[in-house]
């Protein structure tokens, strides 16, 4: 029997293998380390299980191969920093403060650390990944784009906001919060904002958003009671 006979190939192992969830819990939280600093081509199927303290063969007991681990790793980071899944209540304030709240939030999530890096990662990728680059749009920025645009139009509907297009209005939101601040940023070529740089910032882009689009019309009047 030939020496190749002998070898195991990922493809070949068995269907329907139990699986230990922490080992592949484990395997994530290397593989995460490994592709958020070194990036995806510099980051071995090797190195994952070195630093995870696994077989290969374990590794791909879970994964067929490295681009289904790199997947799972965006699909992990993306529900870790995805903390926006409603806006519903802040739809009862006045736009103004709840829109400061909300930009806050926002840059808070943008200027992470891992944020930065997985942003920077997404862009690396981009030709190569495409699919998985999708994912992470609609897993974070999608997202929140979607969950701005229910409490846009809760806003229109009370007449607080004239708003004709409200997916491009949530879209000049995010990019007015974003700036060129953000890009300097992901480039390396500026040091994120501190909060009291960002204030300001959030102020403005809030004051031209609502120049923008707050209604002009008072708000309507709740008819008097009248004494019998």
């Amino acid at each position: 029997m030939s020496k190749a006979a002998y070898q195991i190939k990922p493809a070949n192992l068995p269907l329907g293998r139990p699986k230990n969830s922490a080992k592949r819990d484990g395997i994530i939280r290397a593989a995460t380390a490994l592709f958020m600093t070194k990036g995806y081509e510099l980051t071995s199927m090797e190195a994952v299980a070195l630093k995870a303290d696994v077989s290969k063969i374990t590794i791909y007991n879970h994964f067929s191969d490295k681009d289904e681990l790199f997947k799972c790793v965006i699909q992990s980071r993306c529900a870790k920093l995805a903390i926006f899944n409603s806006y519903a209540d802040l739809a009862s304030q006045h736009p103004e403060p709840a829109l400061i709240a909300i930009g806050k939030s926002f840059a808070t999530l943008m200027y992470n650390p891992d944020s930065i890096r997985l942003h920077r990662i997404m862009i690396s990728e981009a030709a190569r990944h495409s699919k998985t680059v999708r994912l992470f749009y609609e897993s974070g920025p999608q997202r929140v784009k979607t969950v701005f645009s229910d409490l846009l139009r809760q806003w229109v509907d009370k007449n607080l906001l004239v708003i004709s297009d409200i997916a491009k209005a949530a879209e000049h939101y995010f990019s007015l919060l974003k700036g060129e601040m953000h890009m300097k940023v992901c480039f390396g070529i500026a040091a994120p904002p501190s909060p009291e740089e960002l204030e300001p910032h959030i102020d403005a882009a809030v004051s031209v958003f609502l120049s923008a689009y707050q209604s002009k019309a008072p708000p309507p009047c709740q008819p008097k009671h009248r004494p019998d």
